[in-house]
């Protein structure tokens, strides 16, 4: 009776200690993963000891068994502090109460932005539509107007058009957050080449090289994708239009379940010393006399590739280029790639 007791307690051991690894496996980004492997190892050789209990009854090795109870007491030694030093953490856990109160506070201010971007978005275009309109009238009611009215008029012009891209890119930043993700494998290097032949086009009298890497494939949504790229390649296109030989090159290498992308510019550059305001919006390293632009460009960047569980940063020196280096999936994405990725702060 004793020996069936200990080996269903022993199988008991063993089987809490396999699941608590199996969790530690697949969940590598675990909190307290230290603790949960610790207190899995202490459970096993708890196990082993009702084994050799068992045992015992039939095969005398009480050497056996101590050599089993100092292990134990070896790990149970380790398992007992990570247990104390980890009581405040996990005290400090919000309950399941707490979580679907923060949630549903999440999904109001959710709501509350959609309702605030959508009445930005009418409220602020009235006006501009407006003056651009009148600003129209003006022209066309002043044939004879003089060198000085028509340089009011069309700085009036470009300053409604400035302020009406200045809103689309603002939305479309506000819309990367709510967008849903229909990923798809996707290839980089087609939906590039796209870009730079739509660039082409709009400037004509532009000679840039331009060197596109083939088969560069990733796993995410289309559009944002897309844009993703668009915003880096108008970037460097933009930043080399005073650059003789301009160069602009995209390139990468896929490395387990993320690949490594950058675009690479020989153009204007920028000082590391304010690389972290890169990605922020409105935030521009260089004045709009020199490169014109809305400052939301690199924090769309930024927003697409942290929506895709990936991350960006950019090195750079001034007047020799910049290269900005982004991560996406190669793959789908779990939450066991996710921590695998190293920790770097974005710039």
């Amino acid at each position: 009776m004793q020996s069936v007791a200990d080996l269903i307690i022993a199988l008991a051991y063993f089987a809490v200690p396999i699941l608590l690894f199996l969790v530690a496996r697949r969940r590598r980004e675990l909190r307290f993963r230290s603790v949960v492997l610790c207190f899995g190892a202490f459970l096993l050789a708890n196990g082993i000891m009702h084994v050799m209990s068992a045992l015992n009854l039939w095969y005398t090795a009480f050497w056996l068994e101590a050599i089993l109870k100092v292990i134990t007491a070896i790990l149970a030694v380790p398992t007992a502090v990570l247990l104390w030093r980890s009581l405040p953490d996990v005290l400090s856990m919000p309950s399941q109460r707490q979580l679907r109160y923060a949630n549903e506070m999440l999904a109001r201010a959710n709501r509350e932005l959609e309702a605030f971007t959508a009445s930005v978005s009418h409220d602020l275009r009235s006006p501009l539509t407006t003056i651009a309109g009148q600003a129209g009238l003006l022209e066309i009611s002043m044939p004879n107007a003089s060198d000085e009215q028509r340089r009011r008029l069309t700085k009036i012009q470009t300053s409604v058009k400035q302020m009406s891209d200045l809103i689309d890119a603002l939305l479309a930043l506000s819309r990367i957050s709510r967008h849903t993700l229909h990923r798809e494998m996707i290839d980089a290097s087609a939906l590039a080449h796209s870009i730079i032949h739509d660039l082409r086009q709009s400037e004509p009298h532009r000679i840039v090289e331009v060197s596109i890497q083939a088969d560069l494939h990733v796993h995410g949504d289309r559009r944002l994708i897309g844009d993703l790229l668009r915003n880096l390649l108008e970037n460097s296109w933009k930043f080399t239009c005073k650059t003789d030989s301009a160069r602009i090159e995209l390139g990468g290498a896929a490395l387990g379940p993320m690949a490594t992308l950058y675009v690479r510019d020989n153009g204007a550059g920028f000082d590391m010393a304010h690389a972290q305001k890169l990605f922020r919006p409105f935030h521009r390293l260089h004045s709009a006399a020199e490169f014109e632009g809305s400052g939301i460009g690199l924090a769309t960047v930024a927003r697409i590739v942290e929506r895709h569980g990936g991350r960006v940063w950019a090195e750079a020196k001034p007047s020799e280029g910049a290269v900005f280096y982004f991560t996406l999936p190669t793959m789908p994405i779990t939450g066991e790639i996710l921590a695998a990725q190293p920790t770097r702060a974005n710039a």
